[in-house]
């Protein structure tokens, strides 16, 4: 009978080692397959002769400098060594080291700036102007006062209900045409458009008088030759 040195894997694919004795090699390897076992190595052990040290596997089946009983798999390196066997170590290093300094950078400019897009988010709008309309009035017209004849003291007043606006002027710092006519220049813009105009023409203490309403266009116009009449008695 001569003894022979194993390593086999069982059916849980556990390595067992050890030695058997058999009539030959054949028989040796008849006896571990019975048992179900896979050979991995199998050698007949000479008398006098020391065993050889068994090499335990410690590295994976992938990796490069793989040893041991399993079957050597295809080498697959990952992105970081394929850069490092293109590129010098220091040069795979400095790229990095850039590409983070951007990525700070770029996180700092994103909170200081506010109103930053957030991921999933569209770009930022300015906020909508509203539409406005410019108004360009020119209103020329002529006041009698009943009983009296004197102007100096009397107030215009342009009314445009629909925006609403009211401007008084005093009859000394109007333009005058001529004796007993003014005219008010009105220049605005609004985002209401004015269809309608009442002009009012008041003498303090005395009483006023008002025109019809005034249909104009929203961009304003001339409207000439209005006439008020302020007679006593009307309330002021």
């Amino acid at each position: 009978m001569a003894r022979f040195h194993f390593q086999v894997s069982d059916t849980e694919g556990k390595i067992r080692r050890g030695t058997m004795e058999a009539q030959s090699l054949s028989d040796a390897r008849e006896i571990a397959h019975r048992r179900g076992y896979t050979v991995i190595e199998l050698r007949e052990v000479v008398d006098g002769a020391p065993e050889p040290a068994i090499k335990v596997q410690t590295k994976s089946a992938t990796s490069r400098y793989h040893t041991g009983p399993a079957e050597a798999r295809a080498y697959r390196p990952g992105l970081l060594q394929r850069l490092q066997d293109l590129f010098p170590v220091h040069t795979v290093r400095a790229v990095m080291a850039v590409l983070i300094v951007v990525g700070l950078v770029w996180m700092v400019a994103g909170w200081r700036t506010p109103g930053a897009r957030n991921p999933g988010s569209g770009p930022s709008r300015a906020p909508a102007t509203p539409n406005l309309t410019a108004l360009k009035l020119q209103v020329e017209g002529s006041v009698e006062v009943v009983g009296s004849s004197s102007l100096g003291d009397v107030q215009i007043t342009v009314d445009l209900p629909e925006i609403p606006y009211q401007q008084t002027y005093d009859w000394t710092k109007l333009k005058h045409p001529r004796p007993g006519h003014f005219l008010v220049d009105v220049e605005f813009e609004s985002t209401r458009k004015a269809r309608q105009l009442i002009v009012h023409a008041r003498k303090p203490g005395l009483g006023e008088a008002s025109t019809e309403v005034i249909r104009i266009i929203p961009q304003g116009g001339k409207h000439t030759n209005l006439k008020l009449v302020i007679k006593p008695g009307k309330p002021s």
